[in-house]
């Protein structure tokens, strides 16, 4: 009951006693969770694992190297890959149409977005840098991604590579992107 607690960072409690960090014990491991009104509905994942995967360099922001994380993650998903265990999806381009698009087709497991993010104290939401149709950056809000992407009946995670995309205001614990998710 007290969602400022929730923008410090607890990772970084140290134990000068100890000598150590408290997040690092295997006794006593740091989880942040937030609580959910209903249950989690199970699904059973057939192999491949399908994750689809959306790389976003909007033209009016500064240049991520987001081919070199295209190919760090193919390179650590490879062997799975390889052995029909994981099956990687790249969205020809960084919109949010392409996405639904993608979405539409076929059923996916885990979204991976690699890209730019921000919180937004003024919206209460966090804000991912989606591209536009001229390539410039088109903001989608964690509200809005969430709600697109709750419909998607086989999806069960969602990987945010992007800046601030767990940052949350200090008096609502469901006010960033990675929170708006959750909740969604």
């Amino acid at each position: 009951d007290s969602p400022e607690l929730a923008d410090l960072p607890w990772e970084y409690l140290y134990d000068k006693d100890a000598r150590r960090f408290l997040a690092l014990s295997e006794w006593t491991p740091l989880v942040r969770y937030l609580d959910l009104p209903g249950r989690i509905r199970l699904v059973a994942v057939h192999p491949p694992l399908r994750v689809l995967v959306l790389v976003a360099s909007p033209t009016d922001f500064p240049p991520l190297d987001v081919e070199a994380e295209w190919a760090r993650l193919r390179e650590a998903l490879g062997d799975l890959e390889h052995a029909g265990r994981v099956r990687l999806d790249r969205i020809p381009n960084g919109t949010m149409a392409e996405l639904q698009r993608q979405l539409r087709r076929g059923e996916y497991h885990v979204f991976h977005y690699i890209g730019h993010g921000r919180y937004d104290p003024g919206l209460g939401d966090g804000v991912l840098a989606m591209e536009g149709s001229t390539g410039r950056a088109q903001p989608i809000s964690g509200s809005d991604l969430g709600a697109l992407l709750h419909d998607h009946r086989t999806l069960r995670l969602a990987l945010l590579n992007s800046c601030e995309g767990a940052r949350g205001g200090r008096t609502d614990p469901y006010s960033g992107t990675a929170q708006s998710l959750i909740y969604q």
